[in-house]
């Protein structure tokens, strides 16, 4: 039975990546699927959007859930493991990453992530760029555009390449629309997961004590909405 990493929110922040919001901490050992799931979820652990998403441009079919992150976001990183936990052990729930972009400090990694996709190396090298900036994070300042470059060198990517792709016209196209899916959910930090396009979990709202088996449970319990 695999056990799931602590989810802890990191001392240093460079921004504020969540509203102020802190991701509660889960119990060590605690293992969601060990659990029988559950038939019902307290609405205090989710939200209703008032604009739902556009399923037909997201996903083509449901359940699915979408994540607005930042590579900078201290509470993102430390959320990543249980995300990747959810996508490998729920291979029927579409699981999809969008960079928010609500501001240039936020493009630029957005604009990383997108020309990574482009450039084929998003599955490969998207944990290693989540590290460097949690090692960053921790010197208080942000990777050098070298230094992420340095990331794909083993993937033949130069930085050269990199830049172009993060200047493309299809990278930009990408940049807008993350801005006009974050604006129509009405978002004002990330980590943000929205299930099915109109589902907005509330981290405050999870058990405690039992975070990471409430993670799980709720997301399939709403995606079955």
């Amino acid at each position: 039975m695999k056990k799931y990493l602590l989810i802890a929110s990191l001392a240093v922040t460079l921004l504020g990546c969540d509203n102020g919001s802190q991701i509660p901490q889960p119990e060590p050992g605690k293992q969601p699927s060990q659990a029988a799931p559950s038939t019902q979820v307290d609405e205090g652990k989710y939200k209703r959007l008032k604009a739902p998403l556009p399923t037909d441009e997201l996903s083509a079919h449901e359940p699915y859930v979408v994540e607005f992150f930042w590579f900078g976001c201290p509470h993102c990183y430390s959320l990543e493991p249980l995300a990747k936990a959810f996508r490998e052990e729920n291979p029927d729930i579409q699981f999809i990453t969008i960079p928010a972009a609500p501001n240039q400090r936020w493009e630029i990694e957005a604009r990383i992530y997108y020309a990574m996709e482009a450039l084929g190396i998003k599955d490969s090298h998207y944990e290693r760029v989540f590290n460097l900036y949690a090692e960053k994070r921790n010197e208080k300042r942000y990777p050098t555009l070298d230094e992420v470059a340095a990331l794909f060198q083993d993937a033949a990517v130069t930085k050269a390449a990199l830049e172009e792709q993060m200047k493309s016209e299809a990278v930009s196209a990408q940049i807008e629309r993350s801005k006009r899916l974050f604006d129509q959910a009405e978002l004002t930090g990330v980590p943000s997961l929205i299930i099915n396009g109109k589902y907005q979990l509330e981290f405050a709202g999870l058990d405690s004590e039992a975070f990471a088996k409430d993670f799980m449970q709720t997301i399939r319990y709403l995606g079955k909405q």
